[in-house]
């Protein structure tokens, strides 16, 4: 499997040096949008990006061969030829795409404003490596930019956690590959080296009896409950995954925001919703990291979720809090770190995966439907047992996987246990019925 992701690394001093390469990249494409948009018939006949990209740089570079139709070479005297060949993808894909909202506004009877095609565009030079950048040691590279109509070599200093963090990367897999940074823009003047780190990485493939998971119940009380179960129903290591300095973070934000809205509405309150909603991101990053963490401690080859589907408007005093609860972002999240470790990703039906008790004596009664002063995380079985609401979900999860697998290794196994039924059914018993039925 092919890994791809990306790391921007923050820039520091020689800043203006920097702004004035994106300026000066950014005239250039906006100057090669009309030898483009001028031959964009000729252009449609043509097949392959690299030939249309070699058909506009005839037309505006010079040679001994030909002269160009264009004075790009005038304008942009010494442009470096790499960047020249990107200027041109750049405006290619600028003119294409206003062209085809046209034909589209075109074809729909030409209702609303015409689409124009922008002289602006936020597009940004990738400084090629060995051309353009060159790491050197200690927390400092060298890049090529544009100073006083020349292009010189000058030196800028890098953040020491993001240089840290990308040399600990490169040892982890050592097939990582790092492409050339592509500047990044950001407010404020900050500027930023963003690299693509491609990996090959081999996904676990043990045989399903062979074969650990880590089943996990997201929560919005609890952030996540962890269980290793393997084959047989054995429940091999829990953990209770809790960030509780996090969630008084974001509930801290929110108190504020709610009495800045009592007090002069909500129209200002634009800047600390941002604050809210960049903890709460932060929130999920880590309740993932501690996810994934604890799959590998325990070496796990899967990692098992529900499949939440939590669309629709919310309703309740508790609506507030299911609207932030980045359950998606969570799994996002675990699946990039676990397939980075060379674990699997899976997710299960949700239903009824708490409602049940995992020992198949059937629905549990769960809060105040088992006693006026039971939180809601605790739960009874029919025979009396009180346990952990979330805990017994887990377990119910990792059976759901289990029982889905081997059917698909065993399909007659069906016949032998009829009484599992359907996957909206299915407890960690049946699991057990069904290693007794196979004689494990």
């Amino acid at each position: 499997m092919i890994l791809n992701s990306s790391y921007s690394i923050e820039l520091f001093h020689n800043l203006n040096a920097v702004s004035q390469t994106v300026s000066f990249y950014r005239e250039a494409v906006n100057y090669l949008l009309t030898p483009v948009k001028d031959h964009l018939a000729e252009l449609k006949e043509i097949s392959g990006s690299m030939k249309r990209q070699q058909f506009i740089e005839r037309l505006v570079h010079t040679t001994k061969a030909r002269k160009a139709v264009y004075d790009f070479d005038v304008c942009f005297y010494k442009f470096p030829s790499y960047l020249r060949r990107s200027a041109i993808n750049d405006a290619i894909g600028a003119v294409m795409s206003w062209n085809t909202n046209h034909e589209n506004w075109v074809k729909e009877g030409c209702k609303g404003n015409e689409p124009k095609l922008g002289t602006e565009h936020d597009v940004c030079p990738c400084f090629y490596r060995g051309n353009m950048f060159q790491f050197q040691e200690g927390n400092t590279a060298r890049v090529k930019v544009y100073v006083n109509n020349d292009w010189v070599w000058r030196e800028v200093k890098l953040k020491n956690s993001d240089v840290r963090y990308l040399e600990k990367r490169m040892k982890q897999n050592r097939t990582a590959v790092i492409s050339s940074p592509v500047i990044e823009r950001r407010p404020k003047g900050h500027y930023f080296l963003r690299f693509t780190i491609t990996e090959s990485i081999e996904l676990s493939d043990r045989p399903i009896r062979e074969k650990r998971i880590c089943a996990v119940d997201l929560g919005v009380n609890t952030d996540a409950v962890c269980s290793v179960l393997d084959a047989q129903g054995t429940v091999l290591a829990r953990r209770f995954i809790l960030r509780g300095r996090e969630k008084d973070s974001v509930r801290n934000a929110l108190h504020r925001i709610s009495v800045f809205q009592k007090l002069h509405g909500s129209h200002d309150s634009g800047r600390l919703w941002s604050v809210a909603k960049r903890r709460n991101e932060n929130h999920a990053k880590l309740v993932a990291h501690d996810i994934v963490e604890f799959a590998e401690e325990n070496g796990c080859d899967v990692i098992v979720f529900e499949y939440l589907d939590t669309a629709g408007k919310k309703r309740g005093s508790k609506k507030q809090r299911l609207s932030m609860w980045r359950h998606r972002d969570i799994q996002k999240t675990a699946e990039r770190l676990a397939h980075r470790h060379g674990m699997r990703i899976s997710r299960v039906n949700a239903w009824n995966t708490s409602k049940l008790a995992y020992d198949g004596s059937g629905e549990v009664k769960r809060g105040k439907e088992a006693s006026g002063e039971t939180p809601y995380s605790m739960c009874r079985f029919k025979d009396g047992k009180w346990y952990h609401s979330d805990l017994n979900a887990s377990y119910n999860i990792g059976a759901r996987y289990f029982i889905r697998e081997l059917i698909k290794e065993v399909p007659d196994i069906m016949a032998e246990v009829p009484d599992i039924g359907s996957g909206t059914r299915r407890t960690l018993s049946d699991l057990w019925h069904i290693n007794r039925a196979m004689g494990w």
